[in-house]
């Protein structure tokens, strides 16, 4: 089965409430969001798990997805209440909505059949120099895979050597030269790190001084001069590091490592990636402790992805991890450098690095050390290296994240941005804020511009030229039944522009007046429904040159 895709129903609160009868549910921490939409009449539907605890109210907020208040109430609830019904809204159209009480809140992105996006921006390429021409084969395919779901590449080769003040100026150059489509970057190998700070999120004096602080790579404008502890003003970019410098537990080298990476992060796009389950949970820290990252992090995320008919699996790694494999995995626990102990007993890098296989696509952690990425055989990073599964992974809990965006086709790029510009406690969008918020140390490993819900694509594409001189194409259908359409794009260059040519229900397509068009590229689309909404969902752009 995809990742994401649909499945029988079974209640996240059953699912979640099997291993641990003795804990009280998720529900009585995080409320946990989801919405069932209706085009005739245009209605969302938002609706919730009670809360064991019996609340006086709640109070419903709905803003525009970049407004950055969410200004005054649209409706105030009894505490008996599931759910909340929004009418006034339109189909295309998506709204974020807030549903809280005091710090009892959950958010949620919702929309009624919300078109495509077909142009995501340009994203900045940053490839470690030294490993650029052992990799060209899988850069080539990255590139184009880049350009098959909508961002235009802009690629540089730093050497690992370089200082990060000279990689980070070749990323302001681009920006500087088109602020409004410039919107990620990808650091692909070990591009210099910066490090800033003199903090301790993880709370060990021990461990007190600057972290890592890839905020500065999508810090477009501010001075990190005197190495704040906070990131200085907003970050404006998207920005994912995959790095496997300084990793000796696995046997591959770093370069054999980022080869495997780019062969999951293609596996993955083009619906390849399976999972058995929605998302594997081991809570460390025990569902009463503060430190448990699992309830804003986690089980309020899940519902907005699959509404309450996720399946969830929570407790013991040892148990589960091989038995399953996931598309969001959260552990938390005690930790260090290169372990967590979390439910199962200490799960460490060197386990990961072993024949065993922990599958799951999108991964929280949260433990003391591991935050700090660039340590030798760091915990976090270990996930990355896996053979099959492990495409990102973030440490959250101090502060709490927020990916419900995904959960109509966002990158988690756009959550990591997100997360790092929440301000803290008494000024972020989003609360609880957790602690640590707006601090440097906020990152993400893995590629920014990952989306969920893949759907395979078109394949096999042929553009013939004909006589008239028109160009004949014809592909092989997506392997999904659910495809109706496909989307066919031209440029007059393979690494695009492509501009939309035609919406087409079949397997073959004439341009009858191609001019310089001489590429082409055909995406399948498909109604994607998730726990928030529905979404028209492209699938990566399959493309071929003319020939005669």
């Amino acid at each position: 089965m995809l990742a994401g895709c649909s499945h029988q129903p079974q209640s996240v609160e059953a699912v979640v409430f099997n291993d641990a009868k003795q804990e009280k549910r998720p529900s009585e921490y995080v409320l946990m969001l989801s919405a069932k939409v209706s085009e005739s009449p245009p209605t969302i539907r938002l609706q919730w798990i009670r809360k064991p605890t019996p609340l006086d109210s709640y109070t419903v907020y709905r803003k525009a997805k970049e407004a950055s208040s969410w200004g005054e109430p649209i409706a105030t609830l009894s505490g008996s209440k599931i759910f909340y019904e929004d009418t006034n809204v339109a189909v295309g159209q998506t709204y974020e909505y807030k549903v809280q009480n005091k710090n009892y809140v959950g958010y949620i992105w919702a929309g009624i059949k919300v078109p495509p996006v077909e142009f995501r921006g340009k994203v900045v390429l940053l490839v470690e120099a030294e490993q650029a021409a052992a990799l060209s084969a899988e850069l080539e395919t990255l590139k184009n895979d880049l350009i098959g779901d909508g961002w235009i590449v802009l690629r540089h080769d730093v050497s690992r050597d370089a200082t990060p003040q000279s990689a980070r100026a070749l990323i302001q150059a681009d920006y500087n030269s088109d602020p409004t489509t410039v919107k990620a970057v990808f650091l692909l190998g070990h591009i210099p790190v910066f490090k800033s700070g003199d903090i301790a999120p993880d709370g060990h004096r021990d461990h007190f001084g600057s972290w890592p602080a890839d905020a500065y790579y999508g810090s477009m404008a501010a001075s990190w001069d005197g190495s704040p502890s906070t990131i200085p003003g907003d970050v404006q970019l998207q920005v994912g590091r995959v790095d496997f410098d300084n990793m000796p537990a696995f046997q591959k080298s770093a370069t054999e490592l980022l080869r495997q990476y780019l062969n999951k992060d293609h596996k993955y796009r083009i619906g390849q990636m399976t999972t058995t389950k929605d998302a594997f949970v081991s809570e460390g820290f025990g569902r009463n402790s503060a430190n448990n990252a699992a309830l804003p992090n986690a089980f309020r995320l899940f519902p907005t992805l699959w509404g309450n008919n996720a399946r969830v699996v929570k407790g013991s790694w040892v148990q589960h991890l091989p038995r399953d494999t996931y598309t969001w995995g959260h552990i938390n626990g005690a930790g260090g450098a290169t372990s967590c102990a979390a439910v199962g007993g200490r799960l460490t890098t060197k386990q990961l690095a072993s024949e065993q296989n922990y599958g799951a696509v999108f991964w929280q952690t949260f433990g003391s050390y591991f935050g700090d990425w660039n340590l030798q055989n760091n915990f976090m990073r270990a996930f990355l290296a896996m053979p099959d599964y492990g495409l990102a992974n973030a440490w959250v809990g101090r502060p709490n994240w927020f990916f419900h965006h995904m959960a109509l086709g966002e990158t988690i790029g756009y959550s990591t941005r997100l997360t790092q510009n929440n301000k803290g406690i008494n000024g972020g969008l989003y609360t609880p804020t957790g602690m640590f918020a707006k601090q440097i140390h906020i990152a993400l490993m893995g590629d920014p511009t990952l989306r969920m819900f893949p759907i395979p694509p078109a394949s096999n594409l042929q553009a013939t030229r004909v006589s008239g001189g028109s160009t004949a194409l014809r592909w092989d259908a997506s392997a999904d039944s659910a495809v109706k359409e496909y989307y066919v794009y031209g440029a007059s260059s393979p690494d695009g522009v492509y501009m939309r040519l035609s919406i087409v229900k079949g397997t073959t397509w004439t341009h009858t007046n191609p001019g310089d068009t001489r590429y082409y590229m055909v995406c399948a689309s498909r109604l994607t429904v998730t726990g928030s909404g529905g979404f028209y969902n492209l699938s990566q752009g399959t493309m071929a040159e003319a020939v005669h």
